[in-house]
């Protein structure tokens, strides 16, 4: 499948000391995405970028996947559509970071992150139901496929369950490898983040918004760190072109250069954002500022 948009580092602004250079730092008019999940092929047609907020009644789902390889890219909530993490789209139906148990009609189970915007409602059209994207390592662990499409139309249950489920199968189990971009890899206790307006999973890393400190989040904790190295996820400031200076995640920020709205997630700049509700990606923008 062809991406959209891709996100494009904007690294001669690493030197800026605001955010911290194990994270990348982009500039908001440098190829901002709506989501590595927001995808077309040439079989498809009315594809406009567009997800559906709406969650079914009886929680089925028609299963996709997305990422890795050489689909491999930021998704817009933070982390990376690696292939191998416990990561789902459909952040515009659950919100960012949400746990969603993802149950086969065989019985096999998994929890994953909400982390991505998507799929297009051209996908959900097609299928003629609404579309699971998710990475092909939960996919694997559900039916035992690395790669499904819509016209499979391989069927699952979805239900969002409590922030503190663990990522992966759903006896808690890992299947082997990191907790890749889906958003977490350990397995204490989830911590609340006021920057970032919500909870996080065990071994996430977060640049504080009072003070530019990295603080990580160990079994329900906070706990200071002098870097984000180890982190199984991190969410640093982002510098601003537009602003001349770097804000923290949540800032929503109208580009000088194209006039469009982006928000910082903590790792890139993403869109959309909703100028009525003041709210983005990855929440309602903690600062907002117009041209």
């Amino acid at each position: 499948m062809r991406n959209i948009q891709r996100l494009v580092p904007f690294a001669s602004l690493l030197s800026l000391v605001a955010c911290s250079a194990d994270v990348p730092v982009n500039d908001e008019s440098a190829d901002s995405t709506d989501g590595a999940s927001i995808n077309i092929t040439p079989d498809l047609s009315g594809c406009h970028g567009h997800a559906s907020s709406t969650i079914p009644a009886d929680g089925e789902y028609v299963m996709t996947t997305f990422g890795g390889g050489s689909d491999t890219q930021s998704m817009s909530c933070g982390g990376t559509a690696d292939g191998v993490g416990w990561y789902a789209a459909s952040r515009q139906r659950y919100g960012c970071g949400a746990k969603l148990q993802i149950v086969a009609t065989n019985g096999n189970c998994v929890v994953v992150a909400a982390q991505d915007y998507g799929p297009d409602v051209c996908v959900e059209n097609a299928a003629h139901s609404p579309v699971m994207d998710m990475s092909p390592r939960a996919s694997k662990a559900l039916y035992g496929v690395s790669s499904a499409g819509w016209s499979d139309h391989i069927t699952v249950n979805v239900t969002e369950v409590d922030a503190s489920t663990p990522l992966g199968l759903c006896s808690s189990v890992s299947t082997g490898g990191g907790g890749g971009g889906g958003g977490g890899g350990g397995t204490g206790a989830a911590c609340s983040s006021s920057t970032l307006d919500r909870d996080v999973d065990d071994g996430t890393c977060v640049q504080s918004a009072t003070d530019q400190a990295w603080y990580q989040c160990t079994n329900g904790s906070w706990t200071a760190i002098a870097s984000n190295a180890g982190c199984t996820t991190s969410f640093a400031w982002c510098n601003s072109a537009t602003l001349g200076y770097a804000v923290p995640p949540r800032t929503c920020v109208q580009s000088a250069s194209t006039s469009r709205w982006y928000q910082c997630n903590g790792q890139n700049w993403v869109t959309p954002v909703d100028t009525a509700a003041e709210s983005g990606p990855i929440g309602a923008c903690s600062s907002w500022n117009a041209l």
